[in-house]
Order: C-alpha cells, then structure tokens, then sequence
C-alpha cells in the first residue's frame, strides 16, 4: 500500500481528485496503517472495488480483508436497495450500507456528510476506499475524508466504462511518484 508523502496528521476538506492512499486491492490495504491515523470507520464502494461491476460475488481475500480491518465497514453505494445488497452486506460483516439521499449520490458532499451525521463520525476518522476518481475520491476529498483508490476488481463493462478505467489508471500511475511505501 502507498501513502501520500504529504498526508495531513488531519484530514480537511480539498477540491481534489488526489487519494490519500493507493492499494492494490481491498486485500491489500494495511487497516493498522489506517487506525494509527485516526480511522475509526471505512465507507467502501461496491462495483469494480468490492465486487466485479453488477455482481454480488466477493473474492475470499476481500471477506477475509474486511472482516479482519479491525474496523467498522460501511458499504456505500449509488445501487437501488435490494435482496443482492443485504445479502452482501451480511457476507462482508458490514455494519450499514450508505444509500443516496433524495438526488445525493455519490460524489455529491452531501452524500458524505449525511452518511458521516447518520453513523455519528467525523469526516477526518473516516476512509473512503473505492476504484473511481470522480464518485468516491473526489466527492471524499470534498467533505474531508480520508481517500484510498484501489486498483479496478474485474473488467470495464461498455464503451464509456473502459474509457473511465483507463482514464483512472493513468491518474494512479501519475499520482503514485508522489507517495511511499508502507508495508
């Protein structure tokens, strides 16, 4: 996992698509790094993070990742309520899924901060951890949560889908000389 040379001791809120943190998976992220910042709760997005875009099926090294964190796992999602999702919740040990509110979705603040007032935790005792510059560390960034980008799980589903991932991974590639090496 890799970490920003010039992370804050505490997060505020930025306008930038910079993440905090950079892993190559959910399996991948080092939770004692994260604690030892302040993190108290993640809030993990689903589709290309968690799971291959529009399935419910989880790696085993992800469950076993997100039920070892050591930390209160949150899904956020921009997906419609349904059967597939409480079924994820409960095989990923989840303490809540965050859905949008009226019209705030992800990467709208509003989205953050009403998950954040909803669960009783500050923005800065908070990670974002999802695959997607715009949606999840954008809008993280904004109502001043921590932010690690993972690596897209499974492969880009249509035309706008696959031009979006590689967009982010050249974003990744660039960002990367600006962090350290944790582990």
């Amino acid at each position: 996992m890799l970490a920003r040379l010039d992370l804050p001791a505490i997060k505020q809120p930025k306008f930038s698509l910079s993440p905090d943190f950079i892993a190559t998976s959910v399996a991948a992220i080092n939770f004692s790094l994260l604690k030892s910042h302040g993190i108290k709760a993640c809030f993990i997005d689903l589709d290309g993070t968690v799971v291959s875009r529009a399935t419910h099926e989880v790696q085993p090294a992800i469950v076993t990742a997100l039920k070892q964190a050591g930390l209160p796992i949150f899904i956020a999602t921009n997906r419609p309520r349904s059967r597939g999702l409480k079924n994820l919740k409960q095989d990923l040990s989840a303490a809540g899924v965050i859905h949008p509110t009226k019209i705030f979705a992800k990467p709208a603040k509003r989205y953050y901060t009403s998950a954040l007032a909803a669960h009783n935790f500050k923005a800065h005792e908070v990670i974002m951890i999802g695959d997607r510059y715009i949606q999840d560390i954008f809008g993280a960034n904004r109502a001043g949560l921590y932010s690690l980008v993972v690596h897209k799980n499974g492969a880009s589903h249509g035309q706008i889908d696959r031009l979006l991932s590689k967009v982010e991974a050249k974003l990744t590639q660039l960002f990367t000389g600006r962090y350290r090496q944790t582990d």
